[in-house]
């Protein structure tokens, strides 16, 4: 067994990086439909995922996303992808998305590396300057002004 990251910044892998992204994992397009037409104006890349190992491939070739995880699909297998983000230093933001439900499981969540839990789901405006804000570059701040804009 090995312990060396898989990092897209290991000397390893010789993929190349792209530039951070709104990563979204769910069974079915809804978040990311939110945010596709929320940010069709701004140059932010929405990346859909239909399972974890996807996420958390992404994940590594785009280091610093925002991932955006609906707990609904996968309660167990989540509190393992978000480890497998922690420690794969490639500075992911994960936010959950969970029901009523999953609410009592928020700590055990953010113990393995969430940085926002909601339960029920945040408004699209507070979806799509949330995403903004973690991003925190250039097209974080075109991603907040976005949504601004279109809430007005």
């Amino acid at each position: 067994m090995t312990t060396e990251s898989h990092c897209a910044t290991s000397p390893a892998n010789t993929k190349a990086q792209l530039a951070p992204a709104i990563l979204v994992l769910e069974r079915t397009p809804r978040l990311e439909t939110i945010l596709k037409k929320s940010l069709a104006d701004s140059r932010c890349l929405i990346r859909p995922c239909r399972s974890p190992g996807d996420l958390t491939a992404l994940a590594q070739r785009m280091p610093a996303s925002v991932c955006v995880l609906d707990w609904s699909g996968w309660p167990i297998e989540l509190l393992g992808l978000l480890d497998r983000l922690q420690l794969s230093h490639c500075g992911a933001h994960p936010v959950v998305i969970a029901t009523s439900q999953l609410a009592p499981l928020e700590w055990a969540a953010r113990e393995a590396g969430a940085i926002g839990f909601f339960a029920p789901i945040l408004s699209e405006t507070e979806l799509v300057c949330l995403c903004g804000r973690l991003l925190g570059d250039q097209s974080g701040s075109e991603v907040a002004s976005t949504a601004t804009q279109k809430a007005k």
